[in-house]
């Protein structure tokens, strides 16, 4: 339970820091590819392990990894800019409503996954939680389409994730390191392809905000690996994507201003009532 509660903090600092560097005039990208490069130098220090290359590249799960890596960046900057265009509240609700995607992923084809009535109740209710924390009354500027990419792209990256811990890493701690390695080294690999191409100057300050930026990117990874070999992706899931959704419309409201309504608060009350029912294992 540890773990899931630290990737929840982690996650939800991610979200902050994609609107610091809004605030602080970063370049997003930037910041992103120097972030994976920082995240596979610490995963690389707390394995603590000679790292193979050749080892890596014959395992079951390096072109699974390779595509999610590609996919990581593509999705990162999609979060950035929905967080940064539409506001932290939003960008968490259209990332985390996705929460169906993986449940739905790991009841149908994980024949381990069982669902009792109340989780499912529990299940429902954060769906129309989420949805009425998403709610807002204020009309924005920036087309709200891109929180529809980042709510299908974050179910796909959630599934895809538990797919590969739970058919290729399962109970092999080595194995999360060196994927966690991969997965990081793809991106950046990805991200400088894209930062040459656009031939922007690089500065300081994009570089030691993706230097911060790895960190929590890091941990927030590991933690749900580590949440998904003891509680599994029924329970982790919802409670991992409902917890950051509460505590990021908690910290927006207080530190953004961001308005919420009393069906925005209403919402956020079903949020802690749909997580007591899913972990009613």
């Amino acid at each position: 339970m540890i773990s899931l509660l630290l990737s929840i903090v982690f996650t939800v600092v991610l979200f902050l820091f994609f609107k610091e560097f809004e605030r602080r005039d970063i370049n997003t990208h930037q910041a992103i590819t120097i972030n994976y490069i920082t995240a596979s130098i610490l995963a690389y220090f707390v394995y603590n392990k000679e790292v193979d290359i050749k080892e890596i590249f014959s395992t079951s799960w390096i072109f699974q990894t390779i595509a999610l890596g590609i996919f990581f960046v593509i999705m990162f900057n999609v979060m950035a800019k929905t967080t940064q265009k539409l506001g932290v509240s939003i960008a968490a609700m259209s990332s985390k409503m996705s929460l169906v995607i993986p449940v739905l992923v790991a009841y149908f084809f994980y024949p381990d996954s069982n669902i009792s009535s109340l989780q499912f109740f529990g299940i429902i209710l954060a769906l129309v939680a989420v949805y009425c924390t998403f709610k807002k009354q204020q009309k924005h500027s920036y087309p709200l389409y891109i929180a529809i990419v980042l709510f299908f792209g974050a179910g796909i990256l959630d599934a895809s994730i538990n797919y590969i811990e739970t058919i290729f890493l399962n109970q092999k701690e080595d194995e999360y390191n060196k994927f966690i390695i991969t997965i990081f080294s793809v991106a950046f690999i990805t991200g400088l392809v894209k930062m040459i191409f656009d031939k922007n100057e690089t500065n300081l300050k994009s570089i030691f905000s993706g230097i911060l930026l790895g960190v929590p990117n890091y941990f927030s990874i590991y933690f749900v690996l580590q949440s998904l070999e003891e509680l599994g992706g029924i329970v982790v899931f919802p409670v991992l994507n409902i917890g950051v959704v509460l505590l990021s419309s908690i910290i927006s409201f207080i530190y953004y201003k961001e308005q919420m309504s009393l069906l925005n608060w209403m919402g956020i009350s079903m949020s802690c009532i749909s997580i007591i029912l899913i972990l009613s294992v």
